[in-house]
This record gives structure tokens, sequence and C-alpha cells, in this order.
């Protein structure tokens, strides 16, 4: 048999997601190392004097509809003297958004800033998202927004903003904060929605790996389970908070207050198992098809479209550790790059305003 170039990449490319699979049923997954951060990133969190968009406090969610929310923590918009969005944030917004049109889908600025339209990329995708009448644009005040709270004191105390990785923490407490608040659905700003998300349960979590359940896509419910279990979690958190350790305030402390409702397992049977409580634990191939150390093949060529497709049978939505990828471009005539076949796919408003790059 001749052994052309493309069988050969096929061959690789299907050898990868098999590996990928195998290694998120049977190996252990720990969570990756990043270079510490500072509270300077996160200034714009004591400003609220500054023109903002209406905040979420004074323009809650509709209670009679399930929500979706996407937080943006960073000061971005503060430093541009507007409102701005990166293009892959936006496209997550857009997938959400069209995937879901019964569902209102709201992003969440701490930063103050206001639209400005300049005719910029981040101008123009802003504009796009707004084009949907489900998507939701707001500020949140975060003094407002903890006080009352299990974690006032922890915020207050500023042994947060003190950790090694404020920026990371502060994300983890406010996502817990937003679903108590509130239930609904948080994901995180590094997605592509591939279906619908109305077909989850309630209470839901996605694994990452065979014993952590991690904390970038998950749903609470305002009242009942769901908003006792993120009052553990908060409460947890308040008593147990831990600045050293980038996951500690997330995948390890919502793995770790699954685990008391269901201690008879370990968390790899608990996990593979699925159900605990009233809580499902969604496998990983819903949400994190490839763990963080093959980000790269969402971001590389695959001339088989293996990675598209497989994505697209088993996965609600992608998601491709920002943390790891940000720095990695994609041109706009990268048609064989899996990222930008998902992005054109599930969030073409975004790319028709890209200028050169993902």
């Amino acid at each position: 048999m001749k052994v052309t170039r493309r069988y050969l990449q096929v061959l690789l490319v299907s050898c990868l997601i098999i590996s990928t699979v195998l290694l998120l049923r049977y190996k252990n997954v720990t969570l990756p190392a990043f270079e510490w951060s500072s509270a300077d990133e996160l200034f714009c969190h004591d400003i609220s004097d500054q023109a903002a968009l209406p905040d979420i406090s004074q323009h809650p969610p509709n209670p009679n509809k399930r929500n979706i929310f996407f937080l943006e923590t960073t000061c971005n918009s503060f430093r541009r003297g507007k409102l701005f969005i990166k293009a892959r944030q936006a496209c997550a917004v857009e997938s959400a958004a069209r995937l879901n049109p019964d569902m209102d889908v709201h992003l969440l600025f701490a930063s103050p800033g206001i639209l400005k339209d300049e005719n910029t990329q981040s101008d123009r995708l802003l504009h796009s998202l707004t084009a949907y009448p489900n998507v939701k644009l707001l500020h949140f005040d975060l003094q407002q927004f903890i006080q009352d709270s299990p974690v006032e004191e922890l915020w207050s105390s500023g042994r947060i903003k003190e950790s090694r990785y404020p920026v990371a923490h502060v994300s983890d407490i406010l996502r817990l904060l937003t679903l108590w608040k509130f239930g609904g659905i948080y994901l995180d700003l590094d997605v592509i929605v591939l279906k619908s998300l109305t077909t989850l349960p309630e209470n839901f979590a996605g694994a990452q790996s065979v014993d952590l359940v991690a904390n970038g896509v998950m749903g609470f419910s305002r009242t009942g389970k769901g908003h006792q279990y993120m009052q553990e979690c908060l409460e947890d958190a308040a008593l147990n908070f831990n600045g050293i350790i980038w996951g500690e305030n997330g995948p390890i402390l919502i793995t770790r207050n699954i685990f008391k409702h269901c201690s008879k397992f370990s968390y790899p049977m608990l996990i593979r198992f699925g159900i605990c409580d009233e809580f499902r634990i969604i496998p990983p191939s819903g949400f994190y098809l490839l763990p963080y150390q093959n980000w790269q093949l969402f971001f590389e060529e695959d001339l088989a479209g293996n990675i598209v497709s497989y994505a697209e049978a088993n996965s609600y939505l992608v998601h491709v550790w920002n943390k790891l990828s940000l720095n990695w471009t994609i041109l706009k005539r990268d048609l064989n790059v899996p990222y930008l076949q998902l992005a054109s796919k599930y969030c073409p408003g975004v790319v028709r305003e890209l200028d050169v790059e993902f």
C-alpha cells in the first residue's frame, strides 16, 4: 500500500485524539503551574465614580429565565477609556447567544467603561454582540456585589488581592458568587459553544480529568440544592482561602465540596459515575475535550478535520485554555485550524469583524 502524506497526517491526528481520550479516562491530569500575577492588574475594581454600563445589582437577571454569565474581571476597558473585548472573548459570547436564543447571555465587566464607537476591532465586535437581543452588557460594582455575601469579610480583608494569583482567585470567587446570587450557567470567556445548553441539568459542573471537577463551565439553581451548594462553596472559600496554590479556590474547591455529598466514593469513582445527590458531573469530552497539555491542537492545522468532527459529535463546547493559548495567534487565512473552523461556524459575526488575526 502506498503511504501518502495525507494518510500520515490523518493517522497522526487520529492517534493524538485517541491518546487524549485515554489520558482523560485513565490518567490523572494535574493543574498547570502559572506565573504569579499582580493585584495592580485589578486596580479598577476600586473605582466607582467613573462612567460605566448599568450595574447588575440594579438590573438583575430575569428570575423566570435560565441565564448564562460571562465575567470580564480585568481592567482592560478602564485602561482604554471605553469598553474593550478580545476576539476570542466575543466569540464565546456570540456562540452562546446564537445557540441559546431563549436564554439571556450576560457579559459582566468589573472595569468601568462605556460603549464608544471609533471603528476599532473591539468596537465592531461589541456592536455585533449587542445586535443579539439576548445579549446584555452590564457592569458589576464589586464592593456592592460582595456586600452581605458569605465572602464579604474575606473580600474586605484584602487577602484575595494579596494572593500570588489575584486575577485568577478574584475570578474564582466571583463566578461562585454570581451563581449564588442569580443561579444559571457560568462560562469561561475562552470557549466556543457548539450546542444548545438547554439540555444540561440544572445543577452540573464538568470534569476535566479522572479526579478533578473544573470551574470553567458550571450551572446551579438560584434556590434549593444548587443554591445550597454555592453557599457551601463560598463558606469554604471564606474559611479556607488559599492564595498560594493557583487552583485551590477553583477546581480543587469545587471537587472537594461535591465529594462531601458523596464521600463514600473516591474522586475517580464519583466522576466516572457522573452523578452525586442532585448534581451531574459532565465527562471531560463535554467541555474539556483536550486537556491543557494538548491545547495546541486547537490552533494547529488539522487537514483531516478530526478534531472538529469529534468535538461536534461529543462536546457541548470547547474550552481552549486561554492562560496557555492567549499569545498564539491565528491568521484569518488559516482555514485548516480547528479553532478558526469552529469559530467560522459558531461565531460568524465575530469572524467577519476580524482585522487580520484571531
